[in-house]
């Protein structure tokens, strides 16, 4: 099984077939003070169970000079090179990223009764780890004419969008990657010289390397993810030579579309303890609690956000208020009637009418044929107009709404509504999360599907209910409820909500980041594993693939690694029902007749003094 290598991070659906290995982003020597670091990717991964055909998309950010960044990836098979949109990764985020809310119940003992959910903002907040992949610099050098050198052939040097590239293979394996390095290094691709052990292997295999630099003249903004369209394929994360550039704790998001839930093979899997989120600050916490929580996998381990029919709806905030809007609107990537426009002003109604999202590879085609913008920024200008209810009427202006369309639809429309197709067809799309820094990207992760795990949820629930001890309107404490694990009572130390730490309760200064680790496989219920056998677990897994059992070792599965505190006993019932508002430091509400009451005290002072 041979393993094809994607940049910064590849995604990954085990078959029976090549795999992608792993590439990475470099810096030259001396060339800036502070080194350019990869704080995060995001990779997708789809198959076409009919074509066999495998499709990766590979986000690529940056934020520093072009000139000072290589991108370099192994691939076992030449492939067809385009490029997707950043879009299509933050719909999928709003769709599949972890949500925390925390709905306000009936209080205890008060005089009344509060119940009002939080939904998924104010005190339920939601926390979302978002990701982006490494970032992406090159030196400019346009469509230089690119050749062969000693030991290395060019198989193609072609330009897609603001990227040119060169496929390139070793032809003379008796010094490994040797003569590879040198001819990326005289070609301007700063390959450090502690790649060369990762990179041997791939010139031993025979696999093609895709080295990417902008085109002259291209902005960094212009970045857009890479797409790339192979046969069969069997993905990997390249975290091994990625751990070049890599920061600690860099966030890793991988989503796969396929038959049935993806899971990790080679590495193992956790599942968050909710006890340890910060339930009343948010969950902000969160991103920290899931790099605990591998870290106690040995460091090399992934969590499942999210897993099921891809949601087909999402909920954003526009105006101040929540909204409910398709995923993946198709119907705004539908350039026909866009092409039948001849002017300024009804090109410009169709797009506002179509909700075409404008990204910067939209706004750059607008631009282009609009010619709106001078020198304001693209994207803000655009957004701005199209988000303005005034009409942009200019008949005098004429447009070319064919070559507009085209132009869009090759750019923008065409690969994000293919590939929105996919995922929306797919069964199952499965969201796997992991934190992990450099000394701990030892192996390359690769995944395959279990076709009987359950699906799941990407929105956490908890239950708060006030809290009267004195059974009067004073609210002085605050029960905690989680599903499965219990319900206890917190002090609001004075009334004030900001000291109000789940996470740092003593009484939880016990409980593991992860309340479970465990080995998934592609048949079976997971196997959760003792603290002790962590160890033994992450080598005896290392070469694990698709097809065959992760773990073969005799075992003994691991109990409860934490036994909750007691739930703490109800202080009593509500005398009556009523409303609160979930707002940080939140009093308890008034009775209905007692803020009638003092209104009519507020009024009668008023009256007073106007007289």
């Amino acid at each position: 099984m041979r393993r094809l290598v994607l940049a910064a991070i590849v995604s990954a659906l085990l078959l029976p077939a090549a795999a992608f290995a792993c590439g990475g982003c470099f810096i030259p020597a001396g060339t800036s003070s502070t080194p350019v670091l990869q704080n995060a990717e995001r990779i997708l991964f789809a198959h076409d169970t009919v074509s066999k055909k495998s499709y990766v998309w590979v986000e690529i950010r940056y934020a520093g000079p072009p000139g000072d960044f290589s991108w370099v990836l192994p691939l076992p098979k030449v492939p067809d090179v385009s490029v997707g949109d950043s879009w299509l990764f933050d719909r999928l985020d709003l769709a599949t990223a972890q949500r925390f809310a925390l709905t306000y119940d009936t209080s205890e003992n008060c005089s009344y009764a509060s119940s009002q959910s939080s939904g998924f903002g104010g005190c339920g907040a939601s926390s979302t780890n978002s990701a982006g992949l490494a970032d992406l610099a090159v030196p400019g050098n346009g469509q230089n004419t690119v050749t062969g050198g000693d030991g290395v052939t060019v198989l193609k040097h072609a330009q897609v969008d603001k990227f040119d590239y060169v496929l390139v293979q070793a032809t003379d394996k008796t010094e490994g990657s040797a003569k590879m390095i040198k001819w990326l290094q005289d070609n301007n691709y700063a390959i450090p010289t502690k790649a060369k052990p990762i990179l041997d292997d791939h010139v031993a295999r025979g696999d093609v390397f895709i080295a990417v630099h902008l085109i002259a003249g291209a902005s960094t903004k212009e970045i857009r993810p890479i797409a790339l369209t192979m046969d069969d394929a069997e993905a990997c994360v390249p975290l091994r030579l990625t751990s070049i550039a890599a920061v600690d704790d860099m966030d890793v998001v991988v989503t796969l579309a396929g038959e049935g839930r993806a899971i990790p093979k080679n590495h193992m899997h956790v599942v968050v303890n909710p006890a340890r989120i910060d339930w009343f600050g948010g969950a902000a916490n969160y991103p920290q609690v899931l790099a605990s929580a591998i870290d106690q996998a040995a460091g090399r381990a992934f969590a499942t956000e999210f897993a099921g029919a891809l949601p087909t709806s999402i909920t954003t905030v526009a105006n101040m208020n929540q909204v409910t809007v398709p995923t993946f609107d198709l119907t705004a990537l539908n350039t026909a009637i866009l092409a039948t426009t001849t002017t300024r002003g009804s090109a410009w109604q169709q797009v506002v009418a179509q909700k075409l999202p404008i990204t910067q590879a939209v706004a750059e085609v607008l631009e282009k044929y609009l010619q709106m913008a001078g020198n304001a920024d693209l994207v803000t200008f655009y957004q701005a107009q199209a988000a303005s209810s005034a009409a942009i009427i200019d008949p005098l202006f004429h447009v070319d709404g064919v070559a507009l369309a085209a132009d869009l639809e090759t750019a923008f429309c065409a690969p994000v509504r293919d590939m929105a197709q996919r995922l929306g067809s797919a069964p199952k799309v499965t969201r796997l999360v992991m934190r992990i820094s450099p000394s701990e990207m030892t192996k390359d992760p690769v995944f395959a599907f279990s076709p009987t795990l359950p699906d799941v949820s990407n929105v956490n629930t908890a239950i708060a209910h006030g809290i009267c001890r004195a059974g009067d309107y004073n609210q002085d404490a605050e029960r905690l409820t989680i599903a499965d694990l219990g319900s206890w009572v917190f002090d609001l130390n004075g009334g004030s909500y900001t000291a109000l730490k789940t996470a740092t309760d003593p009484r939880f200064a016990t409980a593991p980041a992860a309340l479970r680790v465990e080995v998934l496989d592609e048949t079976g219920n997971p196997f959760e594993i003792k603290d002790s056998d962590v160890a033994q677990v992450d080598a005896a897994i290392a070469s694990a693939h698709a097809g065959t059992p992760s773990l073969n070792l005799q075992l003994q599965p691991a109990g409860d690694r934490w036994t909750p505190p007691a739930t703490d006993a109800l202080f009593g019932t509500s005398a009556s029902s009523g409303n609160t508002s979930c707002q940080q430091g939140r009093s308890p509400a008034v009775p209905a007749g007692l803020l009638l009451l003092v209104g009519g005290v507020i009024l009668a002072i008023r009256r007073r003094r106007a007289e």
